[in-house]
């Protein structure tokens, strides 16, 4: 009964369980990851944002885009909703995952970013948008656009030709 009520002393944890700190290690063991490119952060942060406008803007206008005349502005309603949730999609996971190297992943990114500016820019020629679409796709998705694309000929992965 009194051998329950004593603490024995605890021994030491095996060496592959103890904490290790950064100042323990040897300059050469410690790893430190390279910076995100700023362009490729700001590039995702502008489609992404871009994106969300283009698929407001539909939704606020849909009573007007109801009443419209003809299949052009259904048609060109459903691409901006399609290269909006495409563009939405591959920036948000590019932002996530900014320190990914596949460049395919950048280029899908560009070329959907580049149909929905294309579709924003479009979007003028409809008077039922008027410039709510084609002002902020050429402010918000033009810079997004030559960051990404900087960022894609600029950034190769580490050990190809790519």
């Amino acid at each position: 009964m009194l051998e329950s009520f004593m603490r024995l002393p605890k021994s030491p944890p095996p060496a592959n369980h103890r904490h290790v700190q950064q100042a323990d290690l040897p300059a050469e063991q410690i790893y430190t990851l390279d910076p995100v490119p700023l362009s490729r952060v700001a590039g995702c942060v502008l489609a992404v944002l871009l994106s969300g406008w283009m698929l407001a803007v539909p939704i606020a206008l849909i009573d007007r885009l109801k009443d419209a005349s003809g299949p052009g502005t259904a048609v060109l309603t459903g691409g901006i909703i399609a290269f909006a949730l495409v563009t939405a999609g591959l920036g948000g996971f590019r932002f996530f995952n900014a320190r990914d190297v596949r460049r395919r992943l950048s280029g899908a990114l560009i070329a959907a970013l580049a149909a929905a500016v294309t579709a924003a820019a479009a979007s003028a020629l409809l008077p039922e948008y008027g410039l709510l679409l084609a002002v902020p796709g050429l402010l918000a998705g033009v810079p997004a656009l030559v960051a990404l694309a900087t960022d894609h000929r600029r950034h190769r992965a580490p050990g190809t030709g790519n």
